[in-house]
């Protein structure tokens, strides 16, 4: 236990953070807008990023607190490389698109990509990292499993989660050599993404999903209906 790397200042931001996720979601839906019916179904998206973002800085202190990961730590370094690898990650899933590999209706579309996408990628960090690998790490407090060798089991792990799911739902969305790049890309995606957890904290991680969500789903996202559906 190491209390010590639970600062209050990161666990404010990633507050902040769950709040504005949360503002987001309320704003879309007083909007009118059913952008979320694709991802969430049924379930109201306010109460479902609030419980999200809530379960998530739960988890959050828990995995700092059992020295598993820390929240922030990594300073202004941490957050440049992982966005900036987020975006470099974007050029091959493009040139897949540009190869016809997805449908043209597969991007929330401008103007509320602006406040869907910063918001969703909060919610799916802690539902396919955070809250999975603070499960872990309580099952590991249990058992007599070496730190470092739980601790890098339970990433590859819960790396696996987002490609099956995306996966499942591309089977019937996309050419089958596109869905099976799609599992490949996303698995390398999601090990990036722990790792910069592991090294600088979760504010990088988050970081490095905005970054790419940036590019490939609001930038990309706004021109490829004209470039590659003449719309």
């Amino acid at each position: 236990m190491h209390p010590a790397r639970v600062r209050a200042w990161d666990v404010a931001v990633v507050l902040l953070l769950g709040l504005g996720a949360t503002a987001a979601a309320a704003a879309l839906s007083q909007w009118g807008d059913d952008v979320y019916r694709f991802l969430l179904g049924d379930l109201d998206p306010v109460l479902t990023t609030l419980i999200v973002s809530s379960l998530g800085v739960a988890a959050l202190i828990v995995l700092a607190r059992r020295d598993w990961f820390s929240i922030g730590g990594g300073g202004y370094a941490g957050l440049v490389v992982a966005a900036f690898v987020g975006c470099v990650l974007t050029i091959p899933v493009i040139i897949v698109d540009l190869l016809g590999g997805f449908p043209a209706d597969m991007n929330v579309p401008a103007p509320e990509s602006l406040l869907f996408y910063p918001s969703i990628a909060l919610v799916a960090e802690f539902a396919f990292h955070v809250v999975p690998l603070a499960i872990l790490a309580s099952v590991v407090r249990l058992a007599s499993v070496r730190l470092e060798r739980a601790r890098l089991l339970s990433m590859i792990a819960v790396s696996t989660i987002e490609p099956t799911l995306q996966v499942m739902w591309g089977a019937e969305q996309s050419p089958l050599w596109a869905n099976a790049y799609v599992g490949a890309h996303l698995l390398v995606f999601n090990l990036v993404a722990v790792h910069f957890f592991r090294r600088y904290g979760f504010l990088s991680m988050y970081a490095f999903r905005v970054a790419y969500y940036l590019i490939w789903h609001i930038a990309w996202g706004f021109f490829r209906l004209s470039v590659l559906f003449g719309g």
